[in-house]
């Protein structure tokens, strides 16, 4: 072998053996550490408390890259609007192009490969994600944002008998309050229940710090909890905004008024 070929050698050979590795080649810069778990988990179900920017759509994209390689496989993306599920396309198919496999058919929102592999990104309705048989990898993403009963739970409901018996779906959002059904996969949590939660603070990556720090000086308190610090707060439904409430409550002793 020529020594100038040794190093992709040698590249090639470290990405089939380390998932990681592979993960680093596909997004194009070092994981963070909740990036290379959220890929390399074997758990069935996967909730992600992540938010904007934090690098949520690379990983989900490279997710389904690595599904791709299955011969005959088929990973569905689901995304509240049309607008979200071509932006995950389009990063599946960025990532693509750092690999060997081929595409032989390719349209805004579907993508087939030479071994038969699939992805479909779609709008969360149900007209449009009904019936596809033999769901191998499912994506929900923006699941906080998903409409009709149960906070989204009717239209997961009509998704999840899709999923072959060892296919993984990931529920991936930012928060949006308390009364939704990725909500309640955080706030019903129970020891054992399978489901493998990650919740990722913009405080905890380091490259966002510059970010962080201009959002903690627009946003109010707890409009900063909810988008920064990931948290569940309100459920939308108080008479009063939780931020009016915050800002009334005091440490200091109560003055009762004069009678």
């Amino acid at each position: 072998m020529p020594f100038d070929a040794l190093i992709p050698w040698c590249e090639e050979l470290e990405r089939s053996l380390d998932p990681a590795a592979r993960l680093r080649h596909w997004i194009g810069h070092e994981p963070d550490p909740w990036q290379i778990d959220a890929f390399t988990t074997q758990a069935t179900e996967v909730a992600l408390r992540v938010g904007r920017q934090a690098g949520k759509t690379s990983v989900l994209a490279a997710r389904s890259v690595e599904e791709l390689h299955i011969p005959e496989s088929l990973t569905i993306c689901v995304a509240p609007a049309e607008r979200q599920a071509k932006i995950i396309a389009r990063e599946i198919g960025r990532q693509l192009k750092r690999t060997e496999l081929v595409i032989t058919r390719s349209t805004l929102t579907e993508l087939e490969m030479s071994n038969g592999a699939r992805v479909v990104a779609l709008p969360s309705t149900s007209d449009t994600i009904r019936g596809y048989p033999s769901v191998s990898c499912l994506i929900i993403d923006e699941c906080a944002f998903l409409q009709g009963e149960g906070g989204g739970e009717d239209l997961i409901a009509g998704v999840l008998p899709m999923l072959t018996e060892k296919g993984q779906v990931y529920f991936s959002s930012t928060p949006a309050g308390k009364n939704n059904y990725f909500a309640r996969l955080f706030l019903d949590a129970k020891p054992g229940d399978g489901v493998h939660r990650i919740v990722v603070k913009g405080t905890d990556i380091p490259r966002l710090k510059d970010k962080v720090e201009r959002m903690r000086r627009t946003l109010s308190a707890t409009k900063f909890r909810q988008e920064i610090e990931r948290e569940l707060l309100s459920d939308g439904t108080s008479y009063f905004d939780l931020s009016i409430i915050e800002n009334a409550t005091s440490t200091e002793g109560a003055i009762c008024p004069k009678m």
